[in-house]
């Protein structure tokens, strides 16, 4: 992960735009937004503090960009066939992940194995509901905590 972070400074503006369609990023967001948590922090946090501006935070945004890049450069030149055979189930099974474990799993598994990243699972995959709270009523709580965080 250090690595990423370090490289990600050193290259601002060295990736201009990122064509990439929905599925592989539905594919590694768990191990996307660890590896540029960082980014991914300081470009919200620079929104926050400009009143939502984007244009205000370009810089933040490039950076977010260039983690991105670097980040799936890595995925495609480590484990491009596990990574193809995930998003080719994600693709023909209306992305919807529970289809795709068995691939998932081998995924996950080179990834760690060639770059030392784990899926860590969201707050919403390790909650623990109380047997008398429903899943949307976890979720509203959720998104509650969250705005309060933001708002501070």
């Amino acid at each position: 992960k250090q690595w990423y972070q370090r490289r990600v400074a050193i290259t601002a503006g060295q990736y201009k735009d990122f064509n990439v369609t929905s599925v592989p990023l539905m594919a590694v967001a768990d191990h996307l937004g660890q590896v540029c948590k960082d980014a991914n922090d300081r470009f919200m946090l620079c929104r926050n503090d400009t009143g939502n501006d984007p244009r205000q935070c370009l810089r933040e945004g490039q950076l977010v960009t260039n983690c991105t890049k670097m980040f799936m450069d890595k995925v495609y030149k480590e484990c491009k066939m596990p990574f193809a055979r995930y998003t080719t189930c994600l693709d023909l099974n209306s992305r919807k992940h529970q289809f795709c474990r068995t691939t998932q799993i081998e995924f996950d598994k080179c990834l760690l194995e060639k770059t030392g990243v784990s899926r860590e699972f969201t707050w919403f995959q390790d909650k623990q509901v109380p047997p008398h709270q429903t899943w949307p009523e976890a979720f509203r709580e959720f998104k509650s905590d969250v705005t309060n965080i933001i708002k501070h």
